[in-house]
């Protein structure tokens, strides 16, 4: 099974780079091979012509005119005329290279990398199966050279002079400044050895573009840190003007060198299906250049670009091509990989779950039985042979505690579970519920945890849905109730007897043995307060205090008498006879005889009384 999805995967991917829709470039010859070093071969690397730029890339806003969108990436606000070149690393360590225009044009890049494959078109078919990774839109950030700024900075502190200093000390001063800056500068741009050197930009690499540079120069420096022997890297080298000619490729400084073996640029239209020809090409021939190639089954050819009919497996293999200048020199033999594609169907079988479906090569099955699915690969249809099993549920069922009382935990397990294959197990359920127990426990149940959970189980290389269950919270009840009790009397209340004004609170068992909260309001009817119409405080011992009947039962009243204009004259709580009016004010002088006004303010009791009182003197 797992070699039958292997070649599936393989083919798949096969398919895809036929079409190149994935790629910035249309097709591998678009990707030409280069080297930083001179070749006695002749070959040369041309600058883009077309005024069409990268379409792959996204469109952004036009900085430079401020109208309309251009396709840009990293750096680089604008694609035009774009070149693709390919270089591969010969020895490893740090590489400065320079790309410049023949012809001095404005020019502009985007180096990616690093990639690997043993030819150029292995390298490109892992590139294009991972395009969408490998050129992400990457946002360059303004960045500084902090390293390169301190330096600049010693240089000051470093040949600095008193101010006092001769004209000539001055002088030398100055000199020797500059002279330090213009090396810190110039190292910091060119010596890949230097520890303030960042290259052109201090933001890379940035995801898998590792230098670009977006200017006016009509040459450009191309920074690459640390590359490994084998490695490749592809660059897109834009021509502002369009103008023809040739771009250049040269090593400034670093230990790493390029390959120039590989700058030969041949290849080939594999894969190809059985039946189909085979297209064998050089795409960089320099001019009165001759070829020679050779491969299996005794294959020689002078042709440039030779074609060999009617595939079949025996023509797969390596196939060299050696390239000889018009003075005599020959290249090295490079090796052009072609593989044939087998048209021979392939059986394979597919299992499934009863009540599931399953996609192969965008058929849908649901039911078991044999069928043949044919797929268009290129220019290949592929036949398979499927056999489709369907798998019977399991017996296996939910079992779990519930109805679970708010608070309390869940515990959820498996009736009937399989004993032998089980890879793992996969439950789900409300507001996300999520875990790979095979009896989980969730604690502290609340209303949002209650609904539906539902378990997968992996087995033996499927995934086994079992019937779901809902699972009830019982909530926390809160009752509040009002008892009113006679005067003097007491209630029972949880097992005990009250009788005082208030709130008391008390946890029962439900139905179904949840706690169940009741608050009890308690409210004693008290007796209704009677205060005295007249007194007459004289100090005769007889009515010389202002009575109010039932009041130690309220100490806290609030009690206030006011006179005919409003003004209170008196005021108290916890009233008795140390604090009772006496018929004086509040700065003890007698009040005159007359009228008063009180209101007395029970809070216990939520009521107010409000009258009037005689004060009498005789």
């Amino acid at each position: 099974m797992n070699g039958i999805i292997k070649l599936l995967l393989l083919l798949t991917g096969l398919a895809s780079l036929n079409v190149f829709g994935a790629c910035p470039f249309s097709k591998y010859t678009d990707v030409v091979t280069a080297c930083t070093e001179a070749n006695d071969l002749g070959v040369v690397y041309n600058a883009g012509t077309s005024k069409e730029e990268v379409s792959f890339f996204p469109l952004r806003p036009n900085k430079r005119t401020g109208k309309g969108y251009t396709h840009g990436i990293g750096c680089m606000d604008e694609t035009p005329s774009p070149a693709w070149y390919a270089i591969k690393i010969d020895q490893s360590g740090n590489l400065l290279m320079n790309i410049s225009h023949s012809n001095n044009a404005d020019i502009d890049f985007a180096c990616w990398g690093p990639f690997w494959g043993d030819t150029k078109q292995s390298m490109l078919e892992n590139v294009c199966a991972n395009a969408d990774t490998y050129f992400e839109d990457c946002l360059v950030p303004n960045t500084t050279n902090s390293c390169k700024q301190k330096r600049l900075e010693q240089c000051e502190s470093k040949f600095a002079v008193d101010p006092t200093a001769s004209e000539i000390a001055k002088i030398e001063s100055r000199v020797n400044i500059s002279d330090c800056k213009e090396q810190v500068e110039r190292r910091s741009e060119s010596d890949t050895e230097y520890d303030c050197f960042y290259g052109n930009y201090d933001a890379f690499p940035i995801g898998q573009m590792v230098d670009c540079s977006f200017s006016n120069h009509p040459s450009e420096s191309c920074f690459i840190s640390n590359a490994k022997k084998g490695e490749w890297y592809i660059l897109l080298v834009t021509n502002f003007s369009g103008e023809p000619g040739t771009i250049n490729f040269t090593k400034l400084s670093g230990s790493a060198t390029t390959d120039c073996s590989v700058i030969v640029d041949a290849g080939s239209n594999s894969p190809v299906c059985e039946g189909e020809d085979i297209n064998l090409y050089v795409n960089n021939l320099p001019a009165y250049a001759s070829c020679k190639w050779w491969g299996p089954n005794g294959f020689v050819s002078d042709e440039i670009s030779p074609i060999i009919p009617n595939a079949t497996n025996s023509h797969a293999g390596v196939y060299y091509v050696q390239i000889t200048t018009h003075d005599g020199f020959k290249s090295e033999e490079v090796p052009v990989n072609v593989k044939i594609l087998s048209n021979s169907p392939i059986d394979t079988t597919i299992r499934m779950v009863e009540g599931d479906k399953v996609k192969f090569m965008n058929t849908e099955f649901t039911k078991a039985g044999d069928y043949k699915v044919s797929v268009k690969y290129g220019q290949c249809m592929k036949t398979f042979n499927v056999k489709v099993v369907v798998e019977p549920l399991l017996p296996a069922y939910i079992e779990h505690n519930g109805p679970v009382c708010e608070g309390d935990s869940l515990f959820l397990s498996i009736g009937d579970a399989p004993t032998s294959g089980v890879k793992g197990y996969i439950w789900s359920g409300p507001n996300g519920y999520h875990s790979t127990s095979e009896c989980p426990v969730i604690p502290n149940m609340t209303l949002s945890k209650a609904g539906e959970y539902s378990l997968k189980i992996k087995k033996d290389g499927l995934v086994y849905p079992v019937a779901p269950v809902n699972v009830n919270v019982i909530p926390k009840i809160k009752n509040k109730v009002t008892q009113r009790i006679p005067f003097g009397e007491s209630f029972e209340f949880a097992g005990e007897m009250i009788c005082d004004r208030g709130v008391y609170t008390a946890t029962f068992e439900s139905y179904y043995g949840c706690d169940s909260i009741v608050e009890l309001y308690l409210v004693p009817d008290m007796p209704t307060l009677e205060p005295g119409v007249f007194f007459t405080p004289n100090g005769d011992g007889e009515n010389d205090v202002w009575t109010i009947k039932n009041i130690e039962y309220y100490p806290e009243a609030m009690i206030r008498i006011y006179d005919r204009y409003g003004k209170n004259v008196y005021e108290a709580t916890e009233y008795s006879l140390e604090n009772a009016w006496y018929g004086k004010d509040k700065k003890g002088k007698d009040l005159p005889s007359t009228d008063y006004w009180y209101l007395i303010d029970v809070d216990s009791s939520d009521r107010v009384y409000y009258g009037h009182v005689t004060l009498l003197r005789k």
